[in-house]
């Protein structure tokens, strides 16, 4: 402190001034009012900073000094004038945060700041320790292996029927029924678990549409493989059903008897006899769109049918029976009756435009046998019947009418004795008021009736009748003698 003031003149600093005394008047200086001044060395120049030991800077302009004592005026209160505070600095200088690490390594002399290092990032303790992670790890994996290795084992005693019994069970497939629907039917009698992975086999496999409708004796035991061979038509083990088809019968009773023994119902018989295509080389001369084109074409016989069969498949097989049946040699005896018809009507004095119009197509053939087959009683009158029957198609003028029961039964659609009033309604199959042939045949005949309209015995007659004595028919060449023996079986 002595050397603080050594360079103060005397007349400021006398050797009786002491520390104390300079520092009473310091604080009487602080405590002075503005403008007061009492230091008595108050004209003394203030020491320079070059004057000052270990200066490092110039002091402050004088207006703007402010002395520093340390601790020295510690007790005498704050200083009541500040230093003022440091503005804040803009938004745009306080994006980056203060990095201390640069700051103390930053070179002035250098050209350009480096720049500043990336955080280091503070390494997370590990919660779970990597050896129970493996743990977990390996565990997990091996779950989804023996997961899947169960459900491929499930699948695969599915699809090869490992295990099952040998036991029959009969199933039927329906009409329309999708592989889904086959599917559920199966899981539904036991026979598989899985039905999707059956139908993802018949997708895979392309059995969509080999199985087919009908009823079938399959086993528990049989895999994927067997169950598709064993649904489809000509399968061994598919359940048949024996159906015999007697002589005379109409389309709509054979309709109904198929139904009967659960081979097609009545309903899909008759839509298909309607809608489905010939391939045959009578087909040309059957009339299509009604339910009973095929009449006349179910040829008679006993057959083998399957249990819930195709609806066409079983109209194929009586029309391909009726294609056996009906040889070349009866079509040729077919031109040979036209030509004896022909031959008639030309001596009737019928013009070739009147006899073609009346020359017989097989359907028109058909339509005779069925009528001989609806009204003979025995096979051995078959052919006179026949022979009554060209006898008025021959005499068109005379007998315009055939004059029938069996058509009108058939228009009626009742088997029961005729009125005069059933007589009189207005269908085509009323030969009682119709001209000529009925619309179609009236049944299906037999091959004794099919031989007799191709070979009808030449004879006079024009009537017959029921004798109800002998259970056949009594057969008249006039009016007059059918009504002497009409009169014999009213009295009986």
């Amino acid at each position: 402190m002595a050397d603080l003031f050594d360079n103060q003149t005397p007349d400021v600093l006398d050797d009786d001034f002491s520390v104390d005394d300079l520092i009473a008047d310091i604080k009487q200086q602080i405590d002075a009012e503005p403008g007061e001044k009492n230091l008595p060395y108050e004209e003394a120049p203030l020491p320079q900073a070059a004057e000052l030991p270990d200066a490092q800077e110039p002091l402050p302009p004088e207006d703007d000094f402010t002395p520093d004592f340390g601790d020295a005026f510690k007790g005498y209160g704050e200083y009541e004038d500040p230093l003022p505070e440091t503005p804040a600095p803009a938004e745009d200088d306080c994006d980056e945060e203060y990095d201390e690490d640069y700051d103390e390594d930053y070179d002035e002399d250098a050209e350009e700041a480096p720049p500043p290092e990336k955080p280091k990032q503070k390494r997370r303790k590990r919660i779970v320790p990597l050896f129970v992670k493996v743990i977990l790890y390996v565990v997990i994996v091996g779950l989804v292996a023996v997961g899947l290795g169960y459900g491929a084992w499930e699948c695969a005693q599915d699809v090869l029927a490992f295990g099952r019994s040998d036991e029959t069970l009969t199933v039927t497939i329906k009409n329309g029924d999708s592989v889904g629907d086959i599917a559920d039917m199966l899981k539904e009698h036991g026979v598989i678990k899985y039905p999707w992975l059956f139908k993802l086999y018949c997708d895979f496999t392309d059995s969509n549409t080999t199985m087919d409708p009908g009823t079938y004796v399959i086993s528990y035991n049989y895999d994927y493989h067997a169950l598709v061979n064993n649904m489809i038509a000509n399968s061994p083990n598919r359940t048949t059903v024996r159906v015999m088809i007697t002589e005379g019968m109409t389309c709509e009773q054979i309709f109904a008897l198929m139904e009967k023994n659960n081979v097609c119902t009545a309903e899909e018989l008759r839509k298909a006899a309607a809608e489905m295509d010939l391939d045959y080389w009578f087909a040309d001369t059957i009339p299509a769109g009604t339910e009973n084109r095929l009449e006349g074409f179910l040829f008679p016989d006993t057959y083998d049918f399957y249990e819930h069969d195709d609806p066409e498949r079983v109209l194929d097989k009586f029309l391909s029976n009726f294609d056996r049946k009906f040889s070349d040699e009866a079509l040729e005896q077919l031109g040979v009756l036209n030509e004896k018809i022909a031959e008639r009507l030309r001596y009737a004095g019928y013009d070739d435009s009147f006899i073609h119009q009346h020359t017989l197509t097989l359907y028109d053939l058909i339509t005779v046998a069925s009528m001989i087959e609806k009204e003979s009683a025995g096979v051995d009158e078959s052919s006179n019947i026949a022979s009554v029957i060209y006898n008025r198609l021959c005499s068109p003028a005379e007998y315009p009418y055939l004059n029938i029961d069996a058509t009108l039964i058939y228009a009626i659609g009742e088997n029961r004795p005729l009125t005069e009033a059933d007589k009189q309604i207005d269908s085509p199959y009323n030969t009682y008021t119709h001209t000529g042939l009925p619309a179609g045949p009236i049944s299906n005949p037999g091959l004794s009736s099919i031989t007799a309209a191709l070979y009808p015995n030449e004879t006079s007659y024009y009537y017959y009748a029921l004798d109800h004595s002998t259970g056949y028919h009594h057969f008249s060449k006039t009016y007059e003698e059918h009504n002497q023996f009409l009169g014999t079986q009213d009295n009986e």
